[in-house]
């Protein structure tokens, strides 16, 4: 029997992207269980928040652990900025007044993008869906464990000096580097878990779920030939000869708060710096220096 090879079109490349979208999203777990979870263990003290020195293995154990709701508002002030970027790209708009907070703060430099390939816009409307859920899981979390969410702070998603999001390529390169930052931190993150067997699971789905975000992301740019730099000395960029982003080790970065900012705030190795880059006038809440 002979077959006949048909050459997939753009339209078919698009459905595809849906299909496997759609099915990463089922396969998500259930947040409003991670909620109720956190709220019985009380425990949970750096979600997507700590890591810990610069090596392969977390070994820097924080002094003064942050209260759960410091360290989950800090996580928040970071999916406003994810949120607002990817819903900027796809929408031309912001997030919706409901999920900003009771004072929040203004939103410049986002642009919707006119998506050429239709992986590259399946994956940013995914990536978008996904990180307005964040924000409203996380303003449920802190309100569950007794806290109060902090509101979007001032963002600018097109700061000085940061390539402008006008293309595939330049959303591809920036939303790539966003990624790799988020999931290092969740890493960093698990040293402080270990009393709390929920805490850890969900945070372990969560750091997967980051994961997959940037695999993608890095598979579209190897195979799109765009380049990613490196936020900082531990990151490194796909290429065809470093298709994952991992050490000599075999494994993926870890960064402090500290690191974490610096980055976001454009101030590299400098400590004591509260406000800049994608963060004009800094993030609210008690963690916000680098």
């Amino acid at each position: 029997m002979s077959h006949v090879h048909t050459e997939p079109t753009l339209d078919s490349i698009t459905a595809d992207a849906a299909n496997l979208t759609r099915q990463r999203s089922a396969a998500l777990f259930n947040r409003r269980a991670f909620a109720t979870s956190l709220a019985a263990a009380g425990t949970l003290a750096t979600v997507g928040a700590l890591g810990c020195g610069t090596g392969s293995v977390p070994v820097n154990v924080v002094a003064t652990t942050p209260s759960v709701v410091d360290v989950l508002n800090f996580a928040l002030n970071l999916e406003y900025f994810e949120a607002n970027f990817y819903t900027f790209v796809t929408t031309g708009g912001g997030l919706q007044s409901g999920a900003q907070g009771t004072n929040p703060g203004t939103v410049t430099g986002g642009a919707k993008v006119s998506f050429v390939n239709g992986f590259v816009g399946g994956a940013a409307l995914q990536l978008a869906l996904d990180e307005q859920e964040h924000v409203n899981f996380l303003r449920n979390t802190i309100t569950a464990v007794g806290g109060t969410p902090i509101s979007m702070p001032t963002l600018n998603l097109a700061p000085a000096g940061v390539t402008a999001i006008t293309s595939d390529a330049t959303f591809l390169a920036a939303a790539r580097q966003f990624e790799t930052v988020g999931i290092s931190a969740y890493a960093g993150s698990a040293q402080y878990l270990v009393s709390t067997l929920p805490g850890l699971t969900y945070a372990a789905q969560i750091l997967d779920t980051e994961a997959q975000h940037e695999g993608f992301l890095r598979e579209l740019c190897i195979a799109l030939n765009i380049t990613s730099s490196a936020v900082d000395s531990q990151d490194i960029p796909p290429t065809t000869s470093t298709v994952f982003n991992t050490n000599t080790n075999g494994l993926n970065a870890v960064r402090t708060p500290s690191q974490v900012l610096q980055i976001l705030y454009a101030a590299p190795g400098a400590i004591g710096v509260t406000k800049g880059g994608y963060f004009p006038n800094g993030l609210n809440g008690n963690i916000v220096s680098t």
